[in-house]
């Protein structure tokens, strides 16, 4: 029986593959146009941007045509209706209505506009497209569907009428609690791991697809995902980065590494297609307590265990830590997590009587002063 309904799946995917391949909301709207005259069809084109046209105010085009804007809504109003009246209007609407139908109940019942129009258009997406469909989700199976947001809770999306707002919204507060509890961003899969670990999902594991919760985290405006594509609060400056600071953590901490300067203006620049300089993101490195400087000009997040200072303050907080004498190999391996340096400028380091005293056997010990 499972592998009746996995064939089922397959079948129907397929089929769902194909219809939105063939789906050309620009061709359904051109068909539809054929009802108005020039005058009706000139002022919805100009309204919504249908083609190549930038979208256009009622007072600009009442302009154009020396009449109010009241009566080029009056135009508009009447050309929608007399495209919903046309003969034709079921039959090249139907297959429309079904794929974003389908697309929306398979996300849950709402999506974020973008996310909405992404899995419309998988392969070519246009904004030509992205216009038509805005139009005619808007005013043309608005019986099936209707805006959302944007306000507190909700970004800017479409959600069929028939879904329950007031699941969603305790949906996304399960997934701010999920985020909040790890207190880090999260990738996808991190997430529905956390998710379904929640006593929320196991009442309502039928309505929380992964398809669901990523529609319901694309949707929510108090949740956001950084360009490393992980999740967490919009407030996170990990998440939606304000400052300098902010981008260089994010980029190291992503990088998982130790950089040079210059790199983390380069990796800032490319993903945040803005222009970071390295002067400004040093002086950042220089003032800001979390980077330490473990090589010449190459800096570390303090979290990752390395500790501020020259080689020789890094070698004597090492001995002192291991609480025993310790070989000059012992010394040089563990200053090689802490320091991008050669070894030769370790072992200059040890040389240095006001910290180290060499033993009889190789040892090195703290001095008296430095213990």
């Amino acid at each position: 029986m499972a592998d009746g309904n996995s064939i089922l799946d397959k079948i129907l995917a397929s089929k769902e593959d194909q219809e939105k391949k063939e789906f050309n909301p620009f061709e359904v709207i051109g068909q539809l146009l054929l009802q108005l005259n020039e005058k009706e069809a000139d002022v919805l084109k100009r309204r919504y941007g249908l083609g190549e046209a930038p979208k256009e105010t009622l007072e600009a085009i009442g302009a154009s045509y020396k009449v109010t804007r009241e009566r080029i809504r009056q135009i508009e109003n009447l050309a929608v209706k007399k495209i919903k009246q046309a003969v034709n209007f079921q039959t090249l609407m139907k297959p429309v209505e079904h794929v974003v139908v389908t697309v929306l109940e398979e996300h849950g019942g709402v999506m974020n506009e973008q996310h909405l129009l992404e899995e419309l258009f998988p392969i070519k997406r246009t904004p030509v497209n992205d216009q038509a469909m805005i139009f005619l989700l808007s005013d043309l199976i608005d019986h099936r569907v209707s805006k959302l947001g944007p306000d507190t809770i909700f970004m800017r999306g479409w959600r069929l009428k028939s879904t329950d707002l007031d699941f969603v919204t305790a949906a996304i507060d399960m997934l701010q609690e999920c985020i909040r509890s790890a207190n880090t961003p999260q990738d996808i899969v991190q997430l529905y791991e956390l998710v379904r670990a929640h006593s929320f999902y196991k009442l309502h594991e039928t309505a929380l697809s992964e398809k669901a919760i990523l529609a319901f985290l694309e949707v929510s405006n108090q949740i956001d995902r950084n360009p490393f594509d992980e999740y967490g609060l919009r407030e996170w400056g990990s998440i939606v980065p304000k400052r300098m600071n902010d981008k260089i953590y994010l980029v190291l901490k992503k990088v998982g590494k130790p950089m040079h300067f210059v790199d983390i203006a380069r990796k800032i620049t490319e993903v945040f297609s803005k222009e970071a300089y390295p002067p400004t993101v040093h002086n950042e490195l220089i003032l800001n307590q979390h980077y330490v400087l473990v090589g010449r000009g190459i800096y570390a997040l303090r979290e990752w265990g390395y500790q501020k200072g020259v080689v020789a303050d890094v070698i004597a907080e090492i001995v002192r830590a291991h609480n025993k004498p310790m070989s000059r190999e012992e010394i040089v391996d563990a200053v090689l997590k802490q320091r991008i340096v050669k070894k030769n400028t370790i072992h200059l380091a040890l040389t240095n009587k006001a910290y180290f005293s060499k033993l009889p056997d190789g040892r090195y010990a703290l001095t008296t002063q430095s213990a």
